[in-house]
């Protein structure tokens, strides 16, 4: 079985983007969320392990939401 690249897996980011975006009481542009989320999705793509008890999957959206989140939160420090 062959490793998943960013590119199989790049509907986490768009779809976790999206969702976030709408959450939010106040407008975020997506651009700066999807470039967050598919840095942290390579990051998570390339230090998992198969012996890991966490699937990829869920490994995945976890650094993605972590991503996207810290970048909302940098972007609107008092």
């Amino acid at each position: 079985m062959s490793t998943p690249t960013v590119d199989d897996k790049f509907e986490i980011v768009t779809s976790t983007a999206y969702w976030m975006e709408k959450q939010l009481p106040y407008r975020v542009p997506r651009a700066p969320l999807i470039r967050a989320g598919a840095a942290a999705l390579a990051n998570a793509i390339d230090t998992h392990c198969s012996t890991e008890s966490v699937g990829l999957d869920t490994r995945c959206r976890q650094h993605v939401r972590r991503a996207i989140r810290e970048a909302i939160a940098g972007r609107f420090e008092i």
